[in-house]
């Protein structure tokens, strides 16, 4: 007799660790678990778990053909899955994610993927939980719509998996927009939810209006260095014109996100006649790193913990040598100008490639 699957309703809004936790156990036991995501509920597992894909056809009925998505929760598992490294594949990904389009991208060996970076909390905090991709089949029972309730889970799929997480019905009624990032060009396999913004977003690539090149600068709270490597190198990129192919944007290992400038840096750079009065701190994040092509640390110290961060970006990063002027008076802060000013001028062959 077929043994009923574990049924644990959770819900985004309050996420219930223990049941979670329930989850995640499953998974780490090579289980097979239906979870929701904003787009359909999904049968997959670990994608460590021997012999998931072959199970996962079982249960599907996919046929040998029928690629599986991977699901991810965190920027670095885009690393661990072996995406390509490519400026071109960084800087088309990083515009639809985390939401609702499943992208087509190339590993490392040149092969094409599946990947989806779900919005939804219950899925997020499944995978992040269990500490690798899932992989899982994109629908139902091959030929069928996807289930968008987790009694449509359990109807659809007879209960042939072993754990199903309930967090009632989906956001969307659709599946997923797939997006292709192999070629040249972006284009659309399947509309599904969202489509219209994904259009969009594809058109926007297409015709050239989105950065080919980002440049990220770090450092402590993103309210000295940063700020002012960051407008002195905008104005060097709008000088030469380069304003719509290069995006500069600055954040700071422990900063508070919408915090000024400090006052010093302001002066500092209105003598220059670069002005920051819109400027608003924010704390450095995962994807910022993973979807930056060049990353300008401050100090030392400030490479190092952003390679604890994310362990990739290390061939992506130029340190500098810059004390910070914080607390200090402006004749400090002119010289922490200027010494940035000196650093990155020596840098302007990488910056500029």
């Amino acid at each position: 007799m077929k043994k009923k699957p574990v049924i644990l309703k959770i819900r985004g809004r309050d996420l219930d660790k223990q049941r979670i936790r329930k989850a995640v156990n499953a998974c780490k036991e090579n289980k097979v678990i239906a979870f929701p995501t904003e787009t359909g509920y999904r049968v997959g597992g670990r994608m460590s778990a021997p012999g998931i894909e072959k199970r996962l056809r079982e249960i599907t009925g996919h046929l040998g053909t029928e690629p599986f998505t991977y699901y991810v929760s965190d920027w670095w598992m885009l690393d661990a899955l072996k995406v390509s490294k490519a400026p071109l594949v960084r800087l088309r990904v990083r515009q639809f994610w985390p939401g609702s389009a499943a992208l087509v991208v190339p590993d490392l060996t040149g092969r094409k993927i599946r990947i989806r970076f779900p919005s939804n909390k219950v899925a997020l905090a499944l995978i992040r939980e269990t500490g690798e991709p899932l992989i899982a089949a994109g629908a139902s029972r091959s030929g069928r719509l996807s289930p968008h309730t987790g009694r449509q889970a359990l109807e659809n799929f007879c209960g042939d998996f072993d754990c199903l997480i309930d967090g009632g019905k989906t956001e969307f009624s659709l599946d997923s927009t797939v997006v292709d990032l192999t070629g040249g060009v972006p284009g659309i396999l399947r509309k599904g939810a969202q489509s219209p913004e994904v259009e969009k977003t594809v058109e926007r690539i297409r015709s050239g209006k989105c950065p080919r090149r980002r440049i990220l600068i770090v450092c402590t709270g993103n309210a000295c260095r940063s700020p002012m490597a960051e407008g002195w190198l905008k104005r060097e990129i709008e000088e030469k014109g380069l304003s719509e192919e290069i995006e500069v944007f600055s954040c700071g290992i422990r900063a508070r996100d919408g915090v000024p400038c400090t006052l010093g840096t302001e002066i500092v750079m209105r003598h220059r006649k670069i002005d920051l009065p819109k400027f608003r701190s924010r704390l450095c994040r995962q994807g910022d790193l993973w979807s930056s092509d060049l990353i300008i640390a401050m100090a030392p110290q400030h490479a190092l913990e952003i390679a604890k961060i994310l362990p990739s970006v290390k061939e992506r990063t130029i340190t500098l040598n810059v004390d910070d002027p914080i607390g200090k008076g402006l004749d400090v802060y002119e010289k922490t100008f200027r010494d940035i000013e000196i650093q990155l001028e020596r840098h302007r062959p990488k910056i500029f490639q």
